[in-house]
């Protein structure tokens, strides 16, 4: 048996009995999962600390003249010297942006007011970006700007199929939905587990661990990270049945439960027949992955006639839950917006893509294909954070009221 199916083997052991106390006792389940997400934080101050200890034990073996330990002394230098370097790459660590094409707001600017217009809604904090792939999705992702994960830059990532795929109001919805999410009014302890499952998993990249000065800190992300979204995947998942609460905000039952049935379906039909023939043909032209990326809408739509629509549905419907996988079912989806059966209208009006990227497309297409690098965060200015603290602080305000009157 290889190392990563033994660790696999492992992680599925972990994540399945997390999964029954999750169920079991949820409240001790999230105490127990949030202590879980802080040694995170303890990996990154380890090293800090152990510096400024032995720089400590350091002046003490000196300063206890006359009787000098050399031994100790010899210990305490290599300390200093061990944990400085490795703090001292902590110090420098920048996690890495999103890779896509960055979209400028003169480019669209109907999808940039679209987006200011939703987040004022929520009260959410402000977007720093919205980001361009080739793939189906459409998330935020916190990015630190700093080794600690405390001030972060803000990305919208919008996968361009996804957009083609999905009409002006689902696609409107969806982001209503992500953007609810992401203002964690009712959910701010959910929300910080979920976004941690993108910000750990920076520090164990195999480019990272090249860095021998780093390299320490790689090893214990190296096994902390995988734990650590083995363990918190029921805390995601309960955090994405809160997005869909979100939604219902801005949206009404029918419109909800139609994004996430076709939101579903798409995923499915996309991972079960649309993913493997892509791997099949990129095993004979690599190129093919990037460029049938952008041209999902075709084979998606062809897939999913009115004909076979209600077969996906239904297989999505009766699915078991993977293990591995953040999202909820679709039948627990639509359960806990109060309804038991799904709804996908097959009528296809105007794409996302068509209203808010038309004059942009083509050069899309050709930009995913030769994907640049990604960039690293900058550090917002001190009026941005003060912005955003005071959102954050309205927001809050705004979800203790709403508590307080139901």
């Amino acid at each position: 048996m290889s190392n990563p199916e033994w660790q696999q083997l492992v992680l599925q052991g972990i994540g399945r009995r997390v999964e029954v106390m999750a169920e079991l006792s949820p409240r001790a389940y999230l105490l127990l999962t949030a202590v879980f997400a802080v040694t995170g934080y303890v990996c990154l101050l380890l090293f800090p600390l152990l510096f400024l200890t032995s720089v400590a034990g350091l002046y003490h073996s000196l300063t206890y003249f006359p009787y000098v330990s050399w031994l100790q002394l010899l210990a305490w230098t290599i300390m200093v010297g061990s944990c400085g370097l490795v703090s001292y790459r902590i110090i420098q660590f920048r996690p890495l942006l999103p890779a896509g094409v960055v979209l400028e707001r003169g480019q669209s600017c109907a999808l940039f007011q679209l987006v200011e217009d939703t987040a004022a809604e929520y009260a959410c904090p402000a977007i720093d970006r919205i980001v361009i792939t080739g793939a189906y999705q459409l998330d935020i992702i916190k990015t630190p700007c700093s080794a600690l994960p405390v001030g972060s830059t803000h990305s919208l990532v919008i996968g361009l199929p996804l957009m083609q795929c999905l009409s002006m109001e689902r696609f409107s919805c969806l982001l209503a939905r992500r953007l609810g999410q992401f203002s964690k009014r009712t959910n701010p302890l959910l929300n910080w587990l979920f976004e941690l499952r993108e910000i750990w998993p920076h520090y164990r990249l195999p480019d990272v661990g090249t860095d021998f000065g780093f390299l320490p800190v790689h090893g214990l992300f190296l096994l902390y990270a995988p734990l650590y979204k083995a363990v918190s995947t029921p805390a995601a998942r309960l955090d994405e049945l809160q997005a869909d609460s979100y939604a219902m905000d801005l949206y009404c039952d029918e419109e909800v439960v139609d994004t996430i049935t076709t939101d579903t379906v798409y995923r499915l039909f996309l991972r079960e027949k649309y993913l493997p023939a892509i791997r099949k043909l990129g095993a004979q032209e690599a190129a093919a992955i990037t460029k049938t990326n952008t041209g999902m809408m075709t084979v998606l739509h062809a897939g999913l006639q009115a004909d076979t629509i209600g077969q996906w549905i239904e297989k999505a419907m009766s699915m078991e839950q993977p293990w591995d996988d953040p999202g909820p079912l679709l039948a627990r989806r639509l359960y806990n917006l109060g309804h038991t059966h799904a709804h996908m209208d097959t009528h296809m009006t105007v794409s996302a893509a068509e209203d808010y990227l038309a004059a942009l497309r083509p050069d899309l297409k050709a930009a995913l294909e030769g994907m640049p690098p990604p960039e690293y965060p900058r550090v917002p200015p001190w009026s941005v954070r003060i912005a955003g603290l005071k959102r954050k602080v309205q927001s809050a305000i705004h979800g203790w009221r709403a508590g307080v009157a139901g």
